[in-house]
């Protein structure tokens, strides 16, 4: 299922935020997830295709039925558990993923936790 962008704009706060989430992965893994998510091979492809247009942009979930949502919903859950290698437990996380994905809502992400250098100071 591939989303059609008018810019990378959305993307780069995905990957920001997945970097925020999952401090151990590098920021050129959360890009090569985020373009996994919204449908592409990698970073580059989704920057290649959205660079040059001509696409009709992808609706966000609001404008969907329920049933085009529930299916975005389990591919894109299927995507993050398969490449971050997330348990059920985790679905927490991965409905926040979604939420930044597929909403113009702003999101209210989960304080980083503090390395252990930063608490003994």
């Amino acid at each position: 299922m591939r989303f059609y962008l008018t810019g990378l704009a959305r993307p780069k706060k995905v990957a920001q935020h997945l970097c925020a989430m999952f401090p151990a992965n590098k920021l050129s893994t959360s890009q090569e997830l985020a373009a996994k998510l919204y449908g592409y091979r990698d970073w580059h492809e989704m920057a290649e295709i959205t660079k040059n247009g001509g696409n009709t942009p992808s609706k966000l979930d609001e404008y969907l039925s329920g049933e085009e949502q529930a299916a975005r919903r389990i591919a894109q859950e299927e995507i993050i558990c398969k490449v971050l290698k997330l348990s059920e437990a985790d679905a927490k996380r991965i409905a926040l993923i979604r939420q930044i994905l597929t909403s113009r809502v702003a999101v209210k992400l989960p304080d980083k936790p503090k390395s252990a250098s930063s608490r003994r100071k």
